[in-house]
Formats: structure tokens, sequence, C-alpha cells
């Protein structure tokens, strides 16, 4: 192998390095941010029985919906308004429910996370 072989394999190895840089890049232009997103947490156990905590955090003020859900149908909304920065508690008496599955989730303008919980009374 002479030299200019070895410079034009090394040529073809930078040019696909390159368009492989530039095809990443492209591609994640229009990602999904998750800091712009809150965190919603489970409940502590799956099968609640009286209170519940409902924690979630925020990334930054950001106007939100925390909802119940039976069957996708909203059955109580425990906020709906602007939280600030951070942690957040939302409490609930799982005794005004009937037993059963339900799920709980926030809305926001971009987002729309559930997650499930049972009550047993």
């Amino acid at each position: 192998m002479n030299l200019l072989d070895i410079l034009s394999i090394t040529l073809v190895i930078l040019l696909i390095i390159i368009t492989y840089r530039i095809l990443i890049k492209r591609l994640s232009r229009n990602r999904v941010r998750t800091e712009e997103y809150c965190t919603l947490y489970n409940t502590e156990s799956y099968e609640v029985n009286g209170e519940i905590e409902f924690y979630f955090q925020c990334p930054a003020p950001i106007e939100v919906q925390f909802c119940i859900w039976s069957n996708e149908e909203i059955i109580v909304q425990l906020a709906s308004r602007k939280f600030e920065k951070g942690g957040h508690i939302l409490r609930y008496d799982s005794t005004q429910l009937q037993n059963g599955g339900y799920t709980f989730g926030i809305v926001t303008e971009k987002q729309k996370t559930i997650k499930k919980f049972g009550v047993k009374n």
C-alpha cells in the first residue's frame, strides 16, 4: 500500500465521520427535551387506603392540571393552576373513591403523564 492509498482511505473515513455527526445533529434538533417536562412519581404503594400523597416536580413555573381518572374519564381534579419550580405534594382522601383501579397524572401544555394506583378501603 502506498501513501496515496492510505491518504484516500483516511479521507473516506473522515468524510464518513463528518457525515455521521451532521446527521446526528440534524436528527436531534426536534428531539424531546425532558428537562422541560414535569416529573411525576408513583404513590408509595400501589394499593392505597386513606390519604394519598401525590408528588411531582416542575422544572420551571408551569400551568399544571392534576387529575384522577377512571376509564379515561376525569373523576377528580385536584389542581388546575400555575406551580412554581420545584417539588409539590397534593393530598387526597381516597375513601371518597370506590375500590378499584385508577390513574392519576399531570397535564401541561406539552405533556400528559399518568400513573396507576388502586383503592382498597
